[in-house]
């Protein structure tokens, strides 16, 4: 008697004890060794399997003697399919499985169905560089085959056949992100013998989205602006200049009349080349604070150890260092006269500005005011160990912080402080004032943490620079944008420039000391290593190729948004978006992909965005459905922090016949606008460039150059206009993919700005 103890319990009750059956398998189960298995065996097997076992129904005069098999199997497959063949029982059982499959049903019934499977059918997640493979249940006439083939977006595809495998090639990879449908009419998948499948062939799959190309990084290009002395302090200027704290750059000078230290202003004489006498000493170089210009670099007032600029850039106030003490100076940008307003015993940490007519000073046990007439007094008692001040460039906030533990931020009009987390003695503000950053010295590897000033929400920034120091610390006007002095455990310093809240890595410069944005926020000046105060442009304004499409804030929210609504996480969507907005409640269920088509910049510096939701095709609905949604996102007053203020989706429909526009792009090459509209199906490069038509958003049209890029399914629309300029784009009906499916319905939408 042949031994069942090897038989799966699941399979012995299919077998259900007949003993043809039973000795098939076990002459399938002696066949072992097994072959090495076609990695894609198992997938093909499981999916022609299940669809016969739910498609085929019992005929012929054994249909009633079969019939409660049959449905056992059936019902096996789809409430079991671990436990079967493929859950790990090996080839030999799930040839048996296949084996029972087959002696259920009549064998003239085998040889006139056609069924068909695919590895990737209903996957969510395809590579877009797949193979797409549909494997047939007999052998195929072919030539009908390819005939019959239809793939939806329209795809160009090479074909191929191994046994009864169609293997499909696109030319061009699949567009990632994409609901795709694989279709054979049924008319047309027939058996080398001539047998038909019962219906249409659908295999519907998705694929996962493409990774965006890495950030272009630049390499900054420096010029130099002067010689600067050791321990130089930079500070942004008016009008996109820089001005250096200790510096010979200036021209050569008699040594200045010392400052008597008084306790009411006293004027200091500020030499100048012309008042040196032809029979006097010879001029001699002298360092001074100097401001960097368009027109060269200019004496603006007396060596300092630190100096700030007021609001109205008109006055500065420095901290000079004498043999009593430190002398806080008031100087002008534009040169003359530099007064000292009062004379200190101890040394200063730091000088800034409250007001247009009240300077700062701070030492390290206390922050004092000064007044234009010399009038001090203090203002707020600083943490015991402080050994760091940074004041905002805009007046009302200071840093205060130490090596031992987490530094505070002061708020100069109330004086209350709030601890900021991590942070030690690298700390900046934006040019506005709204942002404070500082570098978290409590982790071991560098983050970088950003806060609103008005209210304690940090945002972590790694910056994934594991052993290093980072040293200096500075942001840009809006605190779009962080400079970093990255010090590496390996040597050799560096500068980096960040954009935020990403993070991302936009430009990377020599090392040096002092970054420091200028006040148009397109360059950066820094001290180089050998002593040169040096300023570089930025990424951006005038870097072909980057994108000008939204502030790297908005952009953010907006990705996480959609991606938010995909896997339905009602809290992500909740922390998106405006209190009370309801967006949850109007996000259709059950989706499976989104991604932005466009976004503009309005005149009011909110975001008006469109997206695209879409639940994928399946067995049930062989065409996918999709819902546009419009949404507009609103920032702070510093444009550092958007959220999803306005939504509306349309209702969910199918996916019409036809290309569609899956995103447009502005970007900016050599200074003039360029737009990337990317399409989901290959088209017919003729009908391209007369179907995209752009506008001002006054209605005046562009004189424009299209060209179509068939590997990036990509229409690339340059403009003779500013990269700033916003546009309104219209890609008409007219356009026609390569299977001559026109776009349904004319598509337009804003972008740039």
């Amino acid at each position: 008697m042949t031994d069942s103890r090897w038989i799966d319990p699941e399979i012995d009750g299919i077998l259900d004890g007949d003993p043809e059956l039973i000795q098939l398998a076990h002459l399938v189960r002696a066949a072992r060794p097994e072959p090495a298995l076609d990695p894609r065996f198992e997938a093909v097997l499981r999916a022609q399997l299940m669809r016969e076992a739910a498609l085929r129904a019992p005929v012929g005069p054994q249909s009633k003697q079969r019939a409660p098999r049959q449905r056992v199997v059936r019902d096996a497959w789809w409430r079991r399919p671990t436990q079967f063949a493929w859950a790990g029982a090996g080839l030999g059982i799930a040839l048996a499985a296949a084996a029972v499959f087959t002696i259920t049903r009549p064998i003239q019934q085998d040889r006139q169905m056609v069924t068909a499977g695919s590895p990737v059918a209903e996957l969510h997640q395809v590579n877009t560089d797949n193979v797409i493979t549909v494997a047939f249940s007999q052998p195929m006439n072919q030539q009908a085959v390819v005939a019959g083939l239809h793939i939806r977006p329209a795809t160009q595809v090479t074909t191929a056949w191994q046994g009864n495998n169609l293997l499909i090639t696109p030319t061009h990879r699949l567009t990632g992100n994409t609901p795709y449908t694989v279709t054979i009419d049924r008319t047309a998948a027939k058996a080398a013998d001539g047998a038909v499948a019962t219906h249409d062939i659908h295999i519907s799959f998705g694929t996962a989205p493409t990774p965006p190309p890495p950030p272009t990084v630049e390499t900054l290009t420096v010029t130099p602006l002067g010689p600067v002395d050791s321990g130089t302090q930079l500070i942004a200027g008016p009008s996109g200049s820089v001005i250096a704290t200790s510096s010979t750059a200036a021209n050569p000078v008699s040594p200045p009349a010392s400052a008597t230290p008084t306790p009411t202003p006293t004027v200091v004489a500020t030499p100048s080349p012309a008042s040196a006498s032809p029979t006097a000493t010879p001029p001699v170089t002298v360092s001074r604070s100097v401001l960097f210009g368009s027109s060269g670099a200019a004496d603006v007032g007396p060596a300092a150890t630190s100096t700030a600029l007021s609001a109205n850039g008109l006055r500065l106030v420095s901290a000079v260092t004498t043999a009593a003490g430190t002398d806080v100076v008031l100087s002008t940008v534009a040169g003359g006269k530099s007064t000292v307003l009062t004379s200190l015993g101890v040394p200063v940490l730091a000088t800034g500005w409250l007001s247009a007519d009240t300077a700062l000073v701070a030492e390290s046990d206390r922050i004092l005011t000064v007044d234009l007439q010399g009038h001090v007094s203090e203002l707020v008692a600083l943490p015991a160990g402080t050994s760091t001040v940074v004041f905002a460039p805009a007046g009302g906030h200071a840093f205060a912080g130490s090596p031992a533990g987490d530094g505070a931020l002061i708020d100069l009009t109330t004086t209350a402080s709030r601890p900021l987390p991590g942070s030690r003695t690298v700390a900046a503000f934006s040019g506005d004032g709204t942002t404070v950053a500082w570098v978290d010295g409590s982790q071991p590897i560098a983050q970088l943490r950003t806060a609103p000033v008005a209210r304690n929400q940090v945002t972590t920034i790694p910056l994934d620079h594991p052993g290093d120091h980072v040293a200096e610390l500075a942001l840009d006007q809006t605190g779009a944008r962080a400079a970093i002095i990255d010090h590496p455990a390996a040597g050799g310093d560096q500068l980096d420039v960040n954009s935020l809240p990403s993070g991302t890595l936009i430009a990377r410069g020599p090392s040096g000391a002092q970054p420091v944005f200028t006040g148009s926020g397109n360059r950066i000046a820094l001290v180089s290593a050998d002593g040169q105060a040096e300023t570089a442009a930025l990424p951006g304004g005038t870097t072909p190729g980057t994108s000008t499409a939204l502030p790297d804030g908005a952009a953010g929210v907006l990705e996480a948004f959609v991606s938010a609504q995909t896997t339905g996480d009602a809290a992500a969507i909740s922390a998106l978006t405006v209190p009370s907005l309801g967006a949850a409640q109007a996000t259709p269920t059950g989706l499976t992909r989104a991604y932005v088509i466009s976004a503009a910049v309005d005149t009011d510096g909110t975001i008006a965005a469109t997206a695209r939701l879409i639940i994928d095709a399946s067995a049930s609905h062989p065409l996918a459905s999709f819902a546009d949604e419009s949404l507009t996102l609103t920032s702070n007053a510093g444009k550092t922090a958007f959220l999803v203020s306005a939504i509306s989706v349309a209702p969910l429909h199918d996916e019409p016949v036809g290309p569609h526009v899956v995103h447009v792009t502005p970007t900016n090459v050599g200074g003039q606008l360029v737009l990337q509209v990317g399409f989901d199906s290959d088209l017919r490069p003729g009908s391209v460039a007369p179907a995209i038509s752009v506008r001002t958003l006054d209605g005046q049209l562009l004189q424009a150059t299209t060209v179509y890029d068939a590997e990036r399914r990509t229409a690339v629309v340059t403009l003779s206009v500013p990269a700033s300029t916003p546009v309104s784009v219209t890609v008409a009906g007219g356009l026609l993919d390569v299977d001559g499916q026109a776009l349904a319905s004319p598509f337009t939408t804003a972008v740039g700005g």
